[in-house]
């Protein structure tokens, strides 16, 4: 009589776990683009990276989803190590509320913030600039027309850039440090002309690899 057998269950297990919420698609699929790149795809795959476009996706609804995820994965004994909600000023409200919000959380969410949009960030991997563009459009048209770039919201972001990337990082830090001053003197950065701080981001999940 053959002894049957059951195949035993594969627990994957994660060297870190983190949450990244996001406003729009183009932020999503950017980051998805980023974990999902063939040259770090092995090395990302031992690290668990969220990646959420939440149904209420306006900043201060992502850091509340965010909290309510906090609790969710320590209710469930599988903490996050990180969580980061993105999302943009482009005419958005309580935008105050959503960063002071994020600060007191337990443990701090921190935020990645563009202005007016996403796609200054995109704009950092062609020049340095903190150029006051007023809506997420003019950024488009001025990416397409003076670098004559196919650029589309939503499209295969991270691929499109992946060229220019450590001219994106450089230029992002660059942005900071031209606002130093004014954040030091207690300026809010969503009270800033313009913004990104996205590289932060970027760099810290390559700092995981």
């Amino acid at each position: 009589m053959k002894r049957g057998f059951r195949k035993s269950r594969v627990t994957i297990k994660f060297s870190r776990r983190g949450l990244i919420l996001c406003e729009g698609e183009t932020e999503e699929n950017y980051f998805t683009g980023l974990v999902t790149q063939e040259k770090y795809r092995r090395k990302f795959s031992s690290i668990d990276v969220q990646i959420v476009k939440p149904k209420d996706h306006s900043p201060l609804g992502l850091v509340n989803e965010a909290k309510l995820k906090i609790k969710e994965a320590k209710r469930e004994k599988n903490p996050y190590d990180f969580i980061w909600v993105i999302f943009d000023r482009d005419g958005h409200a309580k935008i105050p509320e959503a960063f002071e919000t994020a600060r007191t959380s337990t443990p701090e969410i921190k935020i990645v913030y563009t202005k007016p949009c996403f796609e200054f960030y995109v704009l950092l991997h062609f020049e340095k600039t903190t150029k006051p563009f007023t809506k997420c459009d003019d950024v488009i048209s001025y990416i397409n027309k003076k670098y004559q770039v196919d650029y589309k919201k939503a499209s295969n972001l991270f691929d499109l850039l992946l060229t220019q990337k450590e001219t994106g990082l450089s230029n992002g830090d660059w942005v900071v440090n031209q606002f130093e001053d004014e954040i030091a003197s207690g300026k809010k950065i969503y009270e800033l002309s313009a913004f990104s701080n996205v590289h932060v981001l970027v760099e810290y999940l390559y700092s995981l690899l």
